[in-house]
């Protein structure tokens, strides 16, 4: 049995690909993309949907997550600092990745946590 998702809308993953300026020192240069892929899944906001206020401020790290088949997530070779992009032109960060949705010693859901992209 395979678990479904719902409400997929579609997302474009942006890989991100550091150049490195200084090999002795590990500083890194540009900041360049691959070509876009395209991907569906159900996005989840954290603050939006959440019940609670908390006193403390937003938490700094996630903002929400976005669920993926496994199999397509893996397809796309995304990873963490990888830019999301989405309908609306939102700009996300993924920020962590787990697997979700385990079956018979397989997980069919990958969850992508992310935050926003600030502006410079």
């Amino acid at each position: 049995m395979k678990p479904k998702i719902i409400h997929l809308v579609k997302v474009i993953l942006h890989h991100r690909e550091e150049t490195l300026t200084d090999p002795e020192f590990g500083v890194t240069g540009e900041i360049n993309f691959s070509e876009p892929y395209e991907l569906f899944g159900q996005v989840k906001y954290k603050k939006f949907e959440s019940l609670t206020p908390v006193t403390d401020g937003s938490d700094p790290i996630n903002e929400g997550h976005i669920v993926f088949y496994s199999d397509d997530w893996n397809a796309s070779g995304g990873c963490v600092a990888d830019e999301l992009e989405l309908e609306d032109s939102s700009r996300l960060i993924v920020t962590e990745i787990r697997p979700a949705a385990h079956y018979h010693g397989k997980f069919y859901h990958v969850h992508v946590y992310f935050s926003r992209k600030r502006a410079r």
